[in-house]
């Protein structure tokens, strides 16, 4: 299928920038791939730039780490707009275009609905363990 590069545009911008700050976050988060390379790199982590933006230094590990999202980036644009994956997104961004979606009103209600079960169930099923738990008691003999 032929598509137009407007065609399924959002859908196509979110897949790519959630894939991509998901790597983000895995490279730059605590624990993550930039603490691994301090800790693998030693002292030939050369620091280049001490007070960097966002990141505290500008260092070989981070670097490293911004190469890989980039690269990652790169990667997820060109498996995103394959045919196959465009067309995928196309129709799912068409099909949440059909969908009914709730008002306020109706998405309060709902709301007030479910909390009011779950807690109607909550005490139900409290009564109900309580209840066994003392017959349990009775037969066990303690």
């Amino acid at each position: 299928m032929s598509y137009k590069s407007d065609q399924g545009r959002y859908a196509r911008m979110v897949a790519f920038w959630g894939l991509t700050l998901l790597v983000g976050y895995g490279c730059f988060h605590g624990g993550g791939l930039v603490t691994m390379l301090d800790g693998w790199l030693g002292q030939s982590n050369q620091v280049y730039v001490d007070p960097f933006p966002l990141f505290g230094a500008l260092k070989l590990s981070t670097l490293i780490a911004m190469a890989v999202v980039v690269a990652a980036g790169i990667a997820f644009h060109s498996v995103l707009n394959r045919p196959r994956n465009a067309d995928v997104l196309i129709e799912t961004e068409a099909e949440m275009h059909r969908v009914t979606w709730p008002t306020w009103p109706e998405t309060w209600h709902g709301t007030v609905a479910v909390t009011a079960m779950v807690i109607v169930l909550f005490l139900f099923l409290t009564a109900v363990d309580m209840v066994l738990a003392e017959v349990m008691k009775r037969f066990m003999g303690s």
